[in-house]
């Protein structure tokens, strides 16, 4: 039975991440060594029939080729959405998307930089972003956000948001792991948090306030 899980910032051949977020890897600066440790956990959890939804930042290498021979060996079908480093990548997509990996499916199945996608094994709708946001479509109505970026760090943000991150977790997630993470969170909504008379009509007094506002926000 086919499985779909969830992940982000892998950093393939990023031999610095383990001075980042060392819990979930092994102690090393040899990227080959990280690559081959990601690699088998990769594929000792998703099967040739399975799904993978990757939020973004997958490969640091400069080497299109040696993000290719990685590619390859990857099991499922590979669904990313683009991280601030998945540049090489996307200037290669149509590339990696034509030509199949080891299982017989292509290198990445789909590429996209957003992706609002139905999940009936979970019956909700999920939104996929490499970044947190703050205030995401159907927030209010219970929907998911999962995002990357953030490595082992939550973002602080409220509602039913979740950084699927391998550094966050140590595993790639599944439908059901976001499930039970995020269904028990609070549906959150913007709408109506109009404070008294703010904005003001005065455009000079409404800018003063609204620079006021951002300040405190940064405090």
């Amino acid at each position: 039975m086919r499985k779909i899980f969830f992940t982000s910032d892998v950093h393939f051949s990023h031999r610095n991440i383990v001075k980042f977020c060392p819990t979930f890897r092994p102690k090393t600066s040899n990227p080959t060594e990280l690559d081959e440790f990601m690699i088998a956990r990769w594929n000792e959890t998703v099967g040739i029939d399975d799904v993978v939804y990757n939020l973004g930042d997958l490969s640091f290498s400069k080497d299109f080729k040696q993000v290719e021979n990685i590619l390859y060996r990857l099991n499922g079908t590979h669904h990313l959405i683009y991280g601030n480093h998945d540049g090489q990548i996307e200037q290669h997509i149509d590339r990696l998307q034509k030509n199949m990996k080891h299982d017989g499916l292509p290198m990445i199945t789909s590429a996209q930089n957003y992706l609002k996608l139905k999940l009936p094994e979970i019956n909700n709708i999920l939104i996929l972003f490499h970044y947190p946001i703050q205030e995401w479509d159907g927030c209010h109505k219970g929907w998911y956000h999962l995002h990357g970026h953030t490595h082992e760090r939550v973002a602080k943000v409220q509602g039913r948001i979740l950084n699927v991150g391998w550094d966050l977790h140590g595993k790639f997630l599944t439908a059901q792991d976001v499930d039970d993470l995020l269904r028990d969170l609070p549906q959150v909504s913007y709408f109506g948090d109009k404070l008294g008379d703010f904005p003001l009509a005065d455009l000079a007094l409404n800018q003063v306030v609204v620079k006021e506002k951002l300040r405190l926000n940064n405090k």
